[in-house]
């Protein structure tokens, strides 16, 4: 059986990206892993044109937002005792990008993911799709086996 020592939890807010960091604390406490927790935020959003400040303020808000998601994450991570056991909980938040789920699948090589979390939808609200494009998108493409939480 592989080891999971590395696991990667994309986070978009979503309570199915909130959930699916739950169960990979409860994965990393059994397997004393690191959680490795990703926001990305894409160049600007779809159908949007923003001005130079206006771009500065979109990105500035959203990470402040994915912060705010990645502490309420170390909260939950310290009362299950996550901390106690030595396990590390990393946070990155990714700008600038074309790409969500190339951002994700590069991440996961660069830093040899054993395990990715995943939930089944984002904050696209859209219920009527069994499984997000995002999620779908790294399944497809990830190198290391996918754990998707809904």
């Amino acid at each position: 059986m592989r080891q999971i020592k590395r696991i990667l939890v994309p986070i978009d807010g979503s309570m199915c990206s909130l959930k699916a960091a739950k169960y990979a604390i409860g994965v990393a406490k059994i397997r004393r892993s690191k959680v490795f927790c990703v926001h990305v935020i894409v160049k600007v959003p779809y159908g949007h044109f923003l001005d130079g400040y206006a771009a500065q303020m979109y990105f500035e808000d959203t990470k402040k937002q994915a912060e705010s998601w990645f502490s309420d994450i170390v909260k939950t991570a310290r009362q299950k005792d996550v901390g106690a056991s030595n396990i590390d909980i990393l946070a990155d938040i990714f700008t600038d990008v074309n790409s969500i789920v190339e951002a994700i699948v590069n991440y996961a090589m660069e830093k040899e993911i054993d395990l990715i979390v995943i939930g089944t939808r984002g904050r696209s609200g859209i219920k009527s799709i069994l499984l997000g494009s995002i999620a779908k998108g790294v399944v497809l493409h990830a190198d290391c086996p996918v754990l998707l939480v809904r």
